[in-house]
């Protein structure tokens, strides 16, 4: 859907045969979190930007803005697909867990 580009930042991690990307949820799988494994649940990330996500130095806002946690400067607008549709519980739940809930 969004050919193996960052939903963050747009880049593109290239490799001897294709392109890299992970897939990484919103709300996390398993305990404590109990999030869904299912595509609303999921963005497109590169992993310097996965990692910055799952460790909550950015999180998205109820405008689809990605912002720094420690000082809430909007870095970049959320890439969306018509086709993926994101749904904001989960980002909310996210922002929580940054202390933005």
């Amino acid at each position: 859907m969004y050919g193996h580009a960052c939903q963050v930042c747009g880049a593109r991690v290239e490799t001897q045969h294709s392109h890299y990307s992970e897939a990484a949820h919103i709300q996390g799988l398993g305990g404590p979190h109990h999030g869904p494994d299912r595509l609303s649940n999921l963005l497109c990330l590169c992993p310097n930007h996965h990692v910055e996500f799952d460790r909550l130095a950015i999180y998205v806002d109820e405008d689809w803005a990605v912002r720094r946690n420690s000082t809430g400067d909007i870095e970049y607008q959320l890439k969306r697909h018509t086709d993926h549709a994101v749904d904001q519980q989960y980002l909310q739940y996210h922002r929580g867990l940054c202390g933005r809930g």
